[in-house]
């Protein structure tokens, strides 16, 4: 259990204790530190935690584990440690759940009301995801379009994963931008915490929610291109593929500096 308590569960536990003892000791008086929401960012954590450890089970299976052995997590830990990289990804996938509990707690803590902070924790991360559209387009621009063309001109199909990886997340952050704009349209005028109006407002800035929604169609489409222009034009896919990048540059100009 040494190894599991050194590198494992020690630097969890400091995670969450960074996350205390700025609450506590950094000065703002916009906290509030009642009991309810003490309550309430205790309860988060639990289900955070919770939610994690689902998705460590599914990586357990991945290596040929069941989903019950998250039971003898720690054991499993010290016997692959070194090994192989699953304890690497159980890391990761406890630690950033506990890093995205801090964020969202820290929203909660913004409000007196433990309903509104939790309320104001989920139009915060809605509000960065709906924007997400838009790293997919850099994506495409940094990593998936040099590559793709590189694939091409030698030959080669474009990157399945890669482009499996802008498809998918691109809808599910589109979703949530979608998501954003029904209910800040169809939601009326309420004294609501920061984050909550700021989602509203953005929900119904016609200009940057279209320019979004048109980065995300050119990502799909950029995503369908990959997939099956490579297979019927072969080398003259550079070209579509081209124009589409040039269409997302375009829009993100205007969408950045319009």
């Amino acid at each position: 259990m040494r190894v599991f308590i050194k590198d494992y569960l020690l630097p969890w536990l400091f995670i969450i204790g960074f996350w205390v003892v700025i609450w506590i000791l950094v000065p703002g008086k916009e906290k509030n530190l009642s009991l309810p929401n003490v309550v309430s960012i205790s309860l988060l954590l639990i289900i955070f935690l919770l939610v994690a450890l689902y998705f460590v089970g599914r990586t357990l299976e991945r290596y040929g584990y069941s989903r019950r052995d998250v039971r003898r997590l720690p054991e499993i830990i010290e016997k692959t440690h070194g090994r192989l990289y699953l304890p690497k990804e159980v890391f990761n996938i406890l630690g950033n759940a506990i890093v995205f509990w801090g964020l969202f707690s820290s929203a909660v803590l913004l409000t007196e009301n433990p309903l509104w902070g939790v309320l104001n924790a989920i139009a915060m991360f809605a509000l960065i995801f709906s924007f997400f559209v838009l790293l997919i387009s850099m994506t495409i621009w940094v990593v998936v379009f040099p590559l793709s063309l590189y694939r091409i001109f030698t030959g080669k199909e474009p990157h399945r994963g890669l482009i499996d990886y802008v498809v998918e997340y691109n809808l599910v952050f589109t979703g949530i931008l979608l998501a954003v704009r029904l209910v800040a349209l169809h939601v009326g005028d309420i004294s609501a915490p920061h984050y909550l109006t700021e989602l509203i407002a953005f929900g119904r800035n016609d200009r940057v929610v279209n320019a979004l929604l048109e980065l995300s169609a050119l990502n799909f489409l950029f995503g369908l291109v990959g997939f099956y222009g490579s297979k019927r034009i072969r080398k003259a896919t550079a070209l579509p593929l081209t124009l589409i990048v040039l269409g997302q540059l375009w829009v993100a100009w205007g969408l950045l500096f319009g």
